[in-house]
């Protein structure tokens, strides 16, 4: 999981650089849970703050995490900006992404 996640950094890295990006929406809701809470939480604060910029970044939570374990992961993320926020589903992260760069979503 966390090569994919730097591959993915790297490349949305490359899309801001040629200003191809305006938001990005982490759709996780497939992804198997990790061993530990501590380690989901360092998975998405890594990824969050390898972009390096100011653009929102809403993250879709897997759909494996039940509250406790999601509570357990919101306490040991670090360090996330007021531009990025964590969702239950796809429809919802979207819906704030619209929001926040005032574009039109693409129906899902």
């Amino acid at each position: 999981m966390r090569r994919e996640v730097g591959w993915a950094a790297e490349r949305a890295r490359e899309l801001l650089a040629s200003e191809a990006l305006t938001a990005i929406l982490i759709d996780s809701t497939q992804s198997q849970k990790q061993n530990s809470p501590s380690l989901s939480g360092e998975i998405i604060s890594g990824f969050i703050q390898a972009i390096e910029s100011e653009i929102p970044i809403a993250y879709v939570r897997p759909i494996c995490w039940d509250e406790a374990y999601l509570e357990q992961v919101t306490i040991r993320i670090e360090d996330i900006p007021a531009n990025s926020r964590v969702f239950d589903t796809v429809s919802a992260a979207r819906d704030w992404l619209c929001d926040a760069t005032g574009c039109k979503a693409a129906p899902i």
